[in-house]
């Protein structure tokens, strides 16, 4: 046993190339482990605000203040560090008509220069309700100038399927859901705006760009179409991709990744049934429909969505999706656009309407029945990238590699001055051997296990800081 004393963490690479490698790639290990190795799971962890009447969507100022949107036409500012509530003013009249409401709220990418609040919301006109997408500018706790955007046609007198919600590209392009509004067939009708994904400049005018600018009979907001109620939509920001997820009948709801001028098959081809048990067609395929990413049968009712920075590499991807049918919250695991694995959280906790990832890192969510604002917590770490991982592990004692077949090195860190013993244990707790028992000084320090003196089999190794001790199981092969 050899003891190396109170290096910087990643100067070990300079003092000792050998030793500087195995340390970083154990923690690199480490931190693969803790992050993808766990089943992910979460937590309610506090409970923020727990009198929200029928919220909708919400969004981050920064990561102490929320925004956040009820269904019947109110707009609120949340403190979270002061827990204090402020009504927003200036919001526009809203039609509260079965699922209609005040829906989406989205912030332009340069609202810190701007002060662009999005707003979706149904609003009444001749002969019924429609979505419509309105822009306003935050000062203080008004809205001032909200302007009406776009509004979707044809006018139907209908509580049903108004989407919504908003998501801005790198580009600051606007995307927007509109749902089917009950009549399956219009997703597939390029002449009007439901069952469809629309897209915007940020003033509301058409971009150049879209794929059916100067098509006959068509609407040129229409970015892709066949989609029946889009209920979560967001971006992936390690590829700029916008994805989302809608509402099946009874079964058949989808996870899609958005492209331009493509069919995403509602209702001509869909994996769910009507709600009284009959076929709406015998057909989940067909050439030139694209298919789903995932899909869900029976139905969860997917409800917003957020992609977990949590350090991937780019191909792959964690995503959170609210279920309101499902009562939980969904963590999606994806690679190369594929499943990996889904987890549940929170089974019947409550109705998820939305779910988001704060600037800081942490969760939160907002949930009817009962109807709050929760910060959640994870079982596994949540960072935005790997040095970030690395930096919070760097006071976890590693040891590297185990199992071990000759020689491991522990590495530990002492925050003070202190005395610290090293010592191996069998399973059973007999003493196998002492490391090292004496005073460190403050910092990262190493020490080499010659482990093939040891017998095959399982150890403990506790690692005592003045009192406050850990084990590590270590494996001898």
């Amino acid at each position: 046993m050899r003891i190396m004393k109170n290096t910087n963490f990643f100067s070990a690479l300079k003092l000792n190339t050998k030793l500087g490698f195995i340390i970083m790639n154990a923690t690199l290990v480490l931190f693969a482990n803790v992050v993808f190795a766990q089943t992910p799971e979460l937590f309610e962890d506090k409970v923020l605000i727990n009198n929200i009447t029928a919220p909708w969507g919400f969004t981050f100022i920064n990561s102490n203040e929320v925004l956040f949107t009820e269904k019947q036409g109110k707009l609120y500012r949340y403190t979270i560090s002061t827990d204090s509530l402020q009504e927003i003013t200036g919001v526009p009249t809203v039609s509260v008509n079965g699922q209609g409401g005040l829906l989406d709220i989205a912030l332009h990418p340069n609202f810190n220069s701007n002060n662009f609040v999005y707003l979706t919301y149904a609003v009444i006109a001749t002969g019924g309700q429609t979505t419509a997408l309105g822009r306003g500018k935050l000062v203080g706790n008004q809205l001032q100038n909200f302007t009406e955007l776009f509004r979707a046609l044809p006018i139907r007198n209908s509580g049903t399927h108004f989407g919504s919600r908003i998501v801005f590209d790198r580009n600051n392009l606007l995307y927007m859901s509109v749902g089917d509004r009950g009549v399956q067939d219009s997703a597939q009708s390029k002449s009007n705006h439901f069952g469809k994904v629309l897209r915007f400049n940020d003033d509301g005018t058409v971009p150049a760009s879209n794929p059916l600018v100067g098509v006959p009979n068509t609407k040129p907001e229409i970015f892709c179409w066949g989609n029946r109620n889009i209920q979560g939509m967001a971006m992936n920001p390690a590829t700029g991709e916008i994805y989302a997820h809608e509402h099946g009948p009874k079964g058949g709801d989808e996870l899609n990744l958005i492209k331009p001028n493509t069919n995403y098959g509602w209702p001509t081809v869909t994996f769910g049934i009507n709600y009284d048990g009959t076929p709406i067609t015998p057909d989940t395929v067909l050439p030139g429909i694209e298919r789903p990413l995932t899909y869900w049968v029976p139905s969860i009712a997917p409800c917003g969505m957020t992609f977990i920075k949590n350090g991937q590499p780019n191909n792959e991807a964690d995503i959170l999706i609210g279920a309101l049918a499902g009562t939980h919250i969904h963590w999606l695991k994806m690679k190369d656009d594929k499943r990996v694995s889904s987890t549940r959280s929170m089974n019947g906790y409550a109705r998820f309407r939305d779910v988001r990832q704060a600037p800081d890192g942490k969760i939160y969510a907002i949930t009817e029945s009962p109807n709050r604002f929760v910060l959640l917590r994870s079982n596994v770490p949540v960072f935005n990238s790997v040095e970030e991982g690395i930096e919070a592990l760097k006071e976890k004692d590693i040891l590297y590699p185990n199992p071990s077949v000759g020689e491991s090195t522990l590495t530990f860190y002492v925050s003070t001055k202190q005395f610290v013993s090293v010592r191996i244990f069998s399973t059973n707790g007999t003493l196998i051997k002492e490391l090292t028992a004496q005073t460190f000084t403050t910092g990262r320090h190493s020490l080499e296990i010659e482990s093939e003196k040891l017998s095959q089999g399982f150890y403990y190794i506790e690692v005592d800081k003045g009192g406050s001790k850990t084990l590590t199981k270590f494996i001898k092969m």
